[in-house]
């Protein structure tokens, strides 16, 4: 089979490579390990090409035209007769309208309708064409659970029987012991995470992700005996409307427990969920949780809101939340601070990691396209 990959929406490093930009590409990295096939990539006209790729004798890197508007309303239609492609796959984005292509995208969210007060009216915009034009033209889509499934299809009228949902994965596989690198003082020291106990919090900062709520409710029982001394961290990018955050945590008095690292390298964030007490997701609202997932794997007890895939990923292991009520999330993290069962949870995480994966994300991805 020889199969169109558009990758336009990956950013292969800083605080953009985050979020849809880092699991498309981790997607798409295995994708490309399945050597008995042919791939197109299509790549950002300024993307920075990994040299890994170039050594693929199956694979071909095509970068789009600099001229992004035109070739967004015709050039992606031209380029399956360019290169050959009955098959083509955007990891996100618009398909092509070729006739006699089989195509197909993966829907990572529709937060732009869902939480439309989060977004500009622009961006608003810019995703429900994107979107209509995949509900439209797409012969099948692919969704990261089954909650976004339900959403996309609700929404756009797209049947629900022609959506399959894939098991995301972490870049790293699962696994316990010293194959996984632990955190040093150096490490602390180099992202500014003090000594000591601390929880962790990982995620773009932006409204969705519920980070208000979440410190009024950590401040509330920052002095409980299970929690004394413990560090609120937060490893991830700035997004978009942060005042408030910083807002709170002034009012809060705890800006010596509360800390921002900012974006974090893979290896250095393995670390950190390995240090944890434990992993605290707040969000409203998640098209997957990745969040959940690596805590899963890395080794790390979850306490978690109870909303959208968030339920799906974590099963019965996290202590639940609902996001919108402070008093609840409090004491949920007392609750998190009081387990006693912790390696038993971080073995049961482990095993419940197995059921997800990008090999088997990619599996499922070529086998559709391979189906009648």
């Amino acid at each position: 089979m020889r199969l169109g990959l558009q990758a336009t929406n990956i950013f292969f490093e800083g605080s953009k490579h985050a979020g849809v930009s880092r699991s498309s590409l981790q997607l798409l990295e295995a994708i490309l390990k399945r050597n008995e096939h042919e791939y197109v990539v299509f790549v950002r006209p300024d993307s920075p090409i990994p040299e890994h790729w170039l050594k693929m004798p199956h694979v071909e890197v095509v970068r789009v035209s600099k001229r992004t508007r035109t070739w967004h309303l015709i050039g992606r239609d031209l380029e399956p007769l360019r290169h050959n492609l009955k098959n083509w796959f955007s990891v996100s984005g618009y398909v092509p309208r070729t006739p006699g292509v089989k195509t197909a995208t993966l829907i990572h969210d529709i937060f732009f309708h869902t939480f439309a007060d989060t977004y500009t009216e622009e961006d608003r915009i810019i995703h429900e064409r994107m979107y209509a034009n995949s509900a439209k033209h797409a012969s099948f889509v692919f969704s990261n659970s089954q909650s976004t499934a339900k959403q996309f299809s609700n929404h756009f009228g797209y049947p629900l029987e022609r959506i399959t949902p894939l098991p995301f994965g972490v870049g790293q596989p699962p696994g316990l012991g010293d194959d996984l690198p632990h955190l040093t003082q150096d490490d602390r020291q180099a992202i500014g995470l003090p000594d000591g106990k601390f929880i962790l919090s990982v995620s773009t900062l932006e409204p969705r992700k519920n980070f208000p709520r979440l410190l009024r409710a950590f401040s509330q029982v920052a002095d409980h005996p299970a929690l004394a001394g413990h560090t609120l961290a937060v490893a991830g990018g700035k997004g978009w409307k942060t005042s408030e955050i910083f807002d709170e945590i002034a009012a809060s008095g705890l800006t010596d427990r509360i800390v921002f690292l900012g974006y974090i390298q893979d290896e250095t964030l393995i670390k950190l969920y390995r240090a944890a007490e434990f992993a605290v997701t707040a969000s409203l609202e998640e098209g997957f949780g990745i969040p959940i997932l690596e805590a899963l794997t890395y080794g790390c007890p979850i306490c978690s809101s109870n909303t959208g895939a968030l339920k799906e990923v974590g099963g019965d292991l996290p202590i639940y939340f609902d996001p919108t009520d402070e008093s609840q999330i409090s004491q949920a993290l007392i609750q998190s601070a009081q387990r006693k069962n912790r390696e038993e949870l971080i073995t049961l995480g482990v095993e419940r990691s197995r059921q997800f994966g990008w090999d088997k994300s990619a599996e499922a991805v070529l086998v559709a396209f391979q189906s009648p």
